[in-house]
């Protein structure tokens, strides 16, 4: 089983150009694999990183998941550790876990960590933790993913921005939180300081990810603490512009790096 960490990490998402700048910064990564199938500076940066890399599957930016022997050709690519199983977010929790079932021989043979993410259909919060406890449960499963997506599905009544900080109380209420299996939390709702303190606090969070410190100085925002989550204006575009050139303004590097230094204080 794959050890939990003693202090949460934060995986930094950027645009390509500003790997080296600012992604280093991170202790640990999560790689996306249509950037590792598609752009090559980005394949080499990480195939070239020794840090712990966790390779998501595509759900999330193609709409599914990559084919399972994609997915581990991907990951021997850029060099990943853990692999983000198929999930299909939105359908049935038992097409999930079945392809879960069916891949996990093929990446433990490979040599990667499973990282498994529930998912259920929209409302269905039992089935979803049905799902959960099935991953929580299971040997085989090295990691355990709290979806951005799969969690608001299934509280669809709770604003996204908390949702994922309600249903880990509510798993740790039914006392089905595994304390003992590694959680990382896929992304952000919201800024970093409205839902990461209470998971850190829970103890539920290994670590988490997310594109918002970088891109959110990119586009001019610097992260206040006199707004309780560091924003004070909603994202002007949902999904970061990968080919994003390297900005050489004075202002905008200093706001990202402001950013990323309030986020990583979170973590301590």
């Amino acid at each position: 089983m794959l050890e939990r960490n003693a202090t949460p990490q934060f995986c930094i998402i950027t645009p390509t150009a500003h790997l080296r700048f600012h992604a280093e910064q991170s202790s640990m990564h999560l790689v996306l694999a249509h950037l590792v199938d598609t752009d090559k500076e980005y394949a080499k940066y990480y195939a070239t990183n020794s840090k712990f890399k966790i390779m998501d599957n595509g759900a999330f930016e193609l709409g599914e998941s990559y084919a399972p022997e994609k997915l581990v050709e991907l990951a021997q690519k850029c060099k990943a550790d853990a692999i983000v199983l198929p999930d299909y977010p939105g359908q049935p929790a038992e097409k999930t876990i079945e392809a879960a079932i069916d891949l996990i021989p093929q990446v433990k043979d490979a040599g990667f960590a499973t990282f498994f993410c529930p998912q259920a259909p929209v409302g269905e919060i039992n089935e979803w933790i049905d799902a959960y406890t099935w991953g929580a449960k299971n040997d085989n499963i090295d990691i355990i993913g709290m979806s951005i997506l799969a969690i608001p599905n299934a509280l669809p009544y709770i604003p996204k921005a908390y949702a994922r900080v309600v249903m880990t109380q509510i798993l740790i209420d039914r006392g089905e939180f595994n304390f003992e299996k590694y959680h990382h939390y896929l992304g952000l709702n919201a800024g970093p300081n409205l839902e990461l303190p209470a998971l850190i606090k829970m103890n539920a969070m290994d670590s988490c990810d997310s594109s918002n410190p970088v891109w959110m100085g990119i586009l001019g925002h610097r992260y206040s603490g006199n707004t309780d989550s560091f924003l004070s204006v909603a994202k002007v575009k949902k999904e970061v512009d990968f080919d994003y050139p390297l900005t050489t303004d004075k202002t905008t590097l200093d706001n990202i790096q402001h950013n990323i230094n309030m986020t990583l204080e979170l973590m301590k």
